[in-house]
């Protein structure tokens, strides 16, 4: 423990830090050390003991649902700023969250406790609404998600849907149709118009009909460029694994160490790339097909049902 700080329990039997840490004379940014800017701060939701009317800036102060937190948190943004961003945190407690967000932060990170493979929500996040999209909004710009599960409990369209998804991070997550069920939910992750710059790894997607699909329109400016989809496994998926719409036009786009479909779902497509321009490495498909059949110099080392693509 550095020199000054002390811990108590509050009232939850938590550890809490009774003085705050000066990090402007402490950290080395030669030594890679990160640190809590000034402008930053941390929010807390917590299904179970939380309240809206908490100003959420306290574990023993959370808010009661995601969508009143995210609210706090982009009412603080100045977009007349450089950087606008507040690089703000938002810790979110082990519980089901039954919401159908319309928005998320920007410029923040969203950080899960607990496992999001923990589908009860017992230990881990889950953000599943009763009818409807776990989440659907127009822009998601420069955050981090991490460690979140996303459900569906009815049929619904997509589970996790944005028009613009540019300079964002989703990593350790979970797109979960109705459990049991054949696949009624139509997309897990999908976006519409722009996905730049982005990254989405390490998630798993199952009971759903088409897993990541983009359907960006490079007519009005919009395009699917400099992002990556890596170490995401699919299963009981039916249409598409992966379904690039012919006017997305790639650039800098890759699909790698993925694992598409499975024995318990007839997947017929594991990639439906109709732009031929994303590249896919070291991957293993189980489907009927894959279009393109052949991959060209955009397949290396992937697997069609045991057989190389080539």
């Amino acid at each position: 423990m550095p020199h000054g700080i002390r811990t108590h329990l509050n009232e939850r039997g938590y550890h809490e830090i009774s003085k705050k840490i000066d990090f402007t004379d402490r950290v080395s940014f030669s030594k890679g050390i990160g640190y809590l800017p000034d402008r930053s701060v941390e929010f807390f939701a917590d299904v179970k003991f939380g309240d809206d009317s908490n100003d959420g800036l306290s574990i023993d102060q959370p808010k009661a649902t995601l969508a009143s937190a995210i609210t706090a948190m982009n009412a603080r943004i100045n977009w007349s700023d450089s950087p606008w961003a507040r690089a703000d945190i938002l810790n979110i407690a082990p519980g089901v969250y039954p919401e159908n967000l319309t928005s998320l932060p920007y410029g923040c990170r969203i950080i899960g406790q607990g496992d999001c493979w923990d589908l009860d929500g017992e230990n881990g996040v889950v953000i599943k609404p009763a009818t409807g999209a776990a989440v659907d909004c127009t822009s998601i710009i420069n955050t981090l998600i991490h460690n979140i599960a996303f459900m569906q409990v009815a049929t619904a369209t997509h589970i996790f849907q944005a028009d613009n998804f540019n300079r964002n991070v989703m990593s350790h997550v979970v797109f979960a149709g109705i459990p049991g069920a054949s696949p009624t939910t139509t997309r897990g992750f999908e976006v519409v118009k722009d996905c730049t710059g982005s990254k989405l790894i390490d998630a798993f997607f199952i009971q759903v009909k088409n897993g990541v699909y983009i359907n960006t329109d490079n007519a009005n400016e919009k395009q699917i460029s400099g992002t990556v989809f890596e170490d995401i496994k699919m299963g009981a998926v039916s249409e598409t694994g992966f379904h690039f719409d012919i006017n997305s036009t790639p650039c800098a786009v890759f699909v790698n160490n993925c694992i598409i479909g499975d024995n318990s779902q007839v997947l017929a497509l594991g990639i439906d790339d109709d732009t031929d321009a994303v590249t896919v490495s070291n991957c293993m498909i189980t489907a009927t097909n894959n279009d393109p059949a052949t991959g060209g110099t955009y397949y290396n080392h992937c697997y069609l049902n045991g057989a190389l693509i080539t």
